[in-house]
């Protein structure tokens, strides 16, 4: 064992403070957000049966609604509501859109409980459908400005970036 040339109450406090340093931090828990209520807790959406294929929902997306001919990037993180519901938000930057994707139906006993498709799911266009308060009534796609921005500022932090790179023409792409 090295010795510390330092006094033992320097050589301790340098001892504390490397363990200090070295502890992970807590993560903390996710805010209201865009929700009525905050979520219960974020969670990894590749750890959950419904979004296994989200590398596939993505290009998907980009397929049916984007430019094809740019790489584009998305964040995505997971959040478990209240009752137990899972929901993975989408951040795409190219868009920019912000997707609210459910996934299939874990519970369901058919071939098709993964089918929800992300590229089905409701957008909140970040250009058109952000209001800036709730004194009026919001739309079916609106979301209060601050609200969205602390979502995708959490995505930022704790979510996880994907890009899709481009794609072939539609002429050319068998999987269209």
């Amino acid at each position: 064992m090295k010795r510390c040339p330092l006094s033992a109450v320097a050589c301790a406090l340098l001892g504390i403070g490397a363990a200090l340093h070295a502890a992970p931090a807590q993560e903390a828990p996710p805010s209201k957000l865009i929700y009525e209520r905050a979520p219960l807790a974020r969670v990894a959406p590749q750890d959950y049966p419904q979004f296994k294929l989200i590398d596939a929902e993505l290009r998907n997306m980009v397929r049916r609604h984007g430019d094809r001919t740019v790489p584009n990037t998305f964040c995505a993180v997971a959040y478990r509501l209240e009752g137990g519901m899972l929901e993975t938000v989408l951040v795409w930057d190219n868009a920019p859109w912000l997707i609210r994707w459910w996934g299939g139906d874990e519970l369901a006993t058919s071939e098709e409980r993964y089918a929800v498709s992300a590229s089905f799911s409701p957008v909140t266009d970040l250009q058109r459908d952000l209001v800036e308060d709730t004194k009026f009534p919001l739309g079916t796609r609106a979301v209060v400005r601050a609200d969205a921005e602390a979502l995708i500022a959490d995505c930022r932090q704790h979510g996880r970036q994907y890009t899709v790179p481009p794609l072939p023409a539609k002429s050319e792409d068998d999987e269209f």
